[in-house]
């Protein structure tokens, strides 16, 4: 049986499907984009808050415990990789309505491979990945701290390197994200 990909999704009447969409129609923050290998660490939420999936997490060293992790908040923090989405507690949200872990949750850090991450504009595969370390809601919708930029934002964003996108967009919306950690660093941004 010969498998096909074509620009619109179709489905088997049953038995094996053997044609395949083109493009990533539908994906949420945080979530796996294939089975290749990945690098998962675990870390554990302690900051009384609650993370958000496919935020970039960093170390937080206000923790108890040496794997403590946080959204990104400074320009200076250690990067650890990208909060993976988990199906532990599905309600739970952040203060800004998005899907995430509880405090003293294990939060699933993906440091290498590929995740569903949200950008605030268009990016191809060209792009430099930035991201917000500082809220900056006031002009771009969705652009949180542990979100990433399409665009550099003085004050606001950092250059992540070791990472790399691997899909394109052409507004704000899910991009895939793909990581080369564990060694990641935050540059100057300009």
């Amino acid at each position: 049986m010969a498998v096909t990909f074509t620009t619109t999704v179709t489905g088997a009447a049953g038995g094996v499907q053997s044609s395949y969409a083109l493009e990533l129609t539908a994906a949420l923050e945080g979530q796996f984009a294939d089975i290749a290998d990945n690098n998962v660490a675990t870390f554990v939420n302690e900051t009384g808050a609650r993370v958000a999936f496919g935020d970039l997490l960093v170390v937080n060293t206000g923790g108890t415990v040496g794997n403590s992790a946080k959204t990104i908040a400074a320009t200076g923090d250690t990067v650890v990789g990208v909060n993976a989405l988990t199906y532990i507690e599905e309600k739970v949200v952040d203060a800004n309505n998005r899907p995430a872990a509880s405090d003293k949750q294990a939060l699933n850090v993906l440091n290498k491979g590929v995740v569903a991450v949200y950008v605030t504009g268009a990016v191809d595969l060209t792009s430099p990945v930035r991201v917000y370390y500082a809220t900056h809601t006031g002009t771009t919708a969705g652009a949180h701290p542990g979100r990433f930029s399409h665009a550099y934002v003085s004050g606001k964003t950092r250059r992540l390197t070791g990472a790399r996108w691997v899909s394109k967009t052409t507004g704000a919306g899910i991009a895939l994200l793909e990581l080369n950690g564990p060694d990641f660093n935050l540059a100057a941004d300009s």
